[in-house]
């Protein structure tokens, strides 16, 4: 028994003495609650319209019995009943966020239900906007509830050749792609570049080959650098592969034509964007494997290093979702176009959403290049370092 209680004491005092250990045993569940409590409050304020807001909504023909559909609590309303603009004005301004809903009710809306037909209202939106969106929902709800509730009295958006979303075909393309793209292709370049670069130094350390190279007439920057070069390659081949089929799956993976009547295809993007996306693919792998080789080379063995690098990655996931924020590219401040990995993100969802600048994706690349310099000679001093070197 003492013998146990001696092995368990030497055990647990190696745990907590050893601040590797101790990082990777408590830095996880930090991260993770550091991390979804940030994602927490930025979703909610990102989909969540402001409770100050004010929805434009313009209605025609409205009974008098239906006028206090548009005043309530829950939203505060600005309601238009007797304008002077033709209808398709008023759905002009909704595609320009301008307005937020346009409700129509049949004329003689009342008449007909005593007479025993059943009239319609038709509810104009945008499902691009927020504001447009979530006010729709809620009519939409309202009207639906009020019509079953009296044996369909009257149908909503009931004609099946009226386009009651007026989002822009293309928009909606690009809004989705723009908000999906960014995250999955960064888990995939991530993935990719920790499969190889993860083993590479740190496998090498473990099994002790690291010594016989760095002992050649070779100098360590030059390894470190060749090395970089190396991985690199091999994960910029696996990264296009992954792009590629990401790409041509998303027609099927979204299964559009089927749901929506929507033709999802690349057609409305040019060489521009394809050249611009390659670019900083390649940036993001040079990165990504940069920071990894950085991690392996600071690791005495491969777990270790793959500890390290799983926390990066649950990082790098988080960075990813913040792609589903409804943000444009232009719309930005030029700042976070210098935040290492999150300014791919944003360039990313700029490109797909057709609305990057060339400055901020001049900027990103420029800043990413930076960032790769830097890294790139940390490592060579970290292969410099015979203290770093010859752990094992």
């Amino acid at each position: 028994m003492n013998k146990i209680l001696t092995i368990i004491k030497k055990e647990l005092r190696r745990f907590f003495t050893d601040k590797r250990i101790l990082a990777s045993l408590f830095m996880p569940g930090i991260l993770i609650f550091i991390i979804y409590s940030i994602m927490g409050t930025v979703l909610s304020s990102a989909f969540l319209p402001s409770d100050d807001y004010q929805y434009n909504i313009y209605v025609a023909n409205c009974p008098t019995e239906y006028e206090n559909y548009f005043q309530n609590d829950k939203y505060k309303i600005n309601l238009n009943k007797d304008f002077n603009i033709n209808e398709e004005t008023i759905k002009n301004k909704i595609v320009d966020d301008e307005i937020d809903l346009y409700v129509v009710f049949d004329e003689n809306f009342v008449n007909k239900k005593e007479n025993g037909q059943t009239p319609n209202v038709s509810l104009f939106y945008n499902s691009e906007s927020t504001h447009s969106q979530t006010i729709y929902s809620y009519y939409f709800e309202l009207f639906i509830g009020d019509s079953t509730n009296v044996t369909y009295e009257y149908y909503v958006n009931n004609n099946p050749d009226v386009i009651y979303d007026l989002a822009d075909t293309n928009s909606i393309i690009t809004s989705l792609l723009s908000s999906i793209v960014p995250f999955i292709l960064l888990i995939f370049l991530f993935s990719g570049c920790l499969a190889i670069s993860t083993e590479s130094i740190a496998g090498e350390k473990e099994r002790g080959t690291i010594a016989t190279l760095l002992v050649t007439p070779t100098k360590r920057s030059h390894i470190a650098i060749g090395k970089i070069i190396a991985l690199s390659i091999t994960s910029l081949a696996s990264a296009i592969t992954s792009t590629i089929g990401l790409l041509l799956s998303f027609p099927k993976l979204l299964n559009m034509d089927e749901l929506s009547g929507i033709d999802l295809n690349f057609n409305i993007y040019g060489i521009k964007e394809f050249l611009s996306i390659f670019i900083i693919i390649a940036l993001t792998v040079i990165l990504f494997t940069t920071i990894l080789s950085l991690i392996s080379t600071m690791a005495k063995t491969i777990k270790e290093a793959s500890q390290w690098s799983s926390m990066i990655m649950v990082l790098v996931m988080f960075i990813g979702l913040l792609s589903f924020i409804n943000i444009g590219g232009q719309d930005v401040n030029t700042f976070f176009y210098l935040i290492p990995i999150y300014n791919i993100v944003l360039c990313i969802k700029g490109i797909f959403g057709m609305t990057i600048s060339f400055l901020n994706l001049f900027i990103t690349i420029l800043s990413t290049l930076a960032y790769i310099g830097l890294g790139i000679f940390a490592l060579t001093k970290m292969f410099n370092s015979e203290k770093i070197m010859s752990s094992n």
